[in-house]
């Protein structure tokens, strides 16, 4: 009987399982642990505030180039307005 409480799928699960809570919570409250987790946030959130630098300079470009087209365009409407 013994013997097939051991072999058990389901009890091989549960000590597995319960080895995984243990050995997770011990490595959770280790002190490395938790500054690796902090190193990890910290670059993840200057590469987040760097791709927003990114997005809004390339933003800029575009509406500058934008304001520079259209008043090229202006001019070129003009003069072709004030030649007929």
């Amino acid at each position: 009987m013994l013997k097939d409480v051991l072999k058990s799928t389901k009890f091989l699960c549960f000590i597995g399982g319960a080895a995984a809570a243990v050995i997770g919570g011990k490595v959770l409250k280790c002190e490395k642990t938790r500054e690796l987790c902090v190193q990890g946030l910290a670059k993840g959130m200057k590469i987040k505030h760097d791709a927003q630098t990114s997005m809004q300079n390339l933003k800029e470009d575009a509406q500058d180039l934008y304001y520079d087209a259209m008043t090229e365009a202006d001019v070129i409407e003009n003069t072709e307005e004030n030649a007929e």
